[in-house]
């Protein structure tokens, strides 16, 4: 769901499209190193990832980032130093930017017919159902062949199973779950 409470207190997420000329995708790699590095020392910021093309196949990279809460974010995107880093976009762009904005995990489940996402309930059930496996399973592993200091299994184990979640479990469900969800 896109952020309609510019109020919002709670994480929030966005997530960018850009259409990289297909001969740019390293200087648009140098450029992204650039601006993430430069979105770290702003106030809430939680993390991003990038994910690229597999196998070289398109030119269409997504950029994923949060911040705790929407003030925050509000202050990255009309920061000056952002607003400087999107001009060199042109150098390297074969379109605009998309940037969509969610106020929590939404952007991971597929929205119905007339853009809405499913309800929380409904994403917090598929969640946890993708959540039981992994929670059960890692930690002891994790105990078994790398450390058995608290902090660290921990740790260690969140390192394991939140890609697993966004890159192959939830992914997986959401497909399995997508006639309930949109119900």
């Amino acid at each position: 769901m896109k952020i309609t409470d510019k109020n919002n207190t709670s994480p929030v997420t966005t997530i960018v499209r850009h259409a990289i000329l297909p001969d740019k995708m390293v200087a648009f790699e140098a450029w992204s190193k650039r601006i993430r590095a430069a979105c770290r020392t702003y106030t809430g910021y939680l993390g991003s990832e990038v994910i690229k093309p597999v196998d070289g196949e398109g030119t269409t990279v997504t950029s994923i980032f949060r911040f705790n809460c929407y003030a925050n974010l509000e202050t990255w995107m009309q920061s000056d130093e952002r607003l400087a880093l999107l001009e060199e976009t042109d150098g390297f762009s074969a379109g605009p930017l998309e940037v969509i904005q969610y106020e929590s995990l939404e952007y991971m489940f597929p929205l119905s017919a007339d853009g809405k996402p499913p309800s929380r309930e409904k994403m917090a059930l598929v969640t946890f159902a993708g959540l039981v496996a992994p929670v059960y399973l890692v930690p002891p592993l994790v105990v078994e062949y790398i450390t058995q200091v608290p902090i660290l299994i921990t740790i260690t184990s969140l390192a394991i199973i939140t890609p697993m979640m966004v890159y192959a479990i939830m992914p997986v469900l959401t497909r399995i779950a997508r006639p309930w969800l949109n119900r």
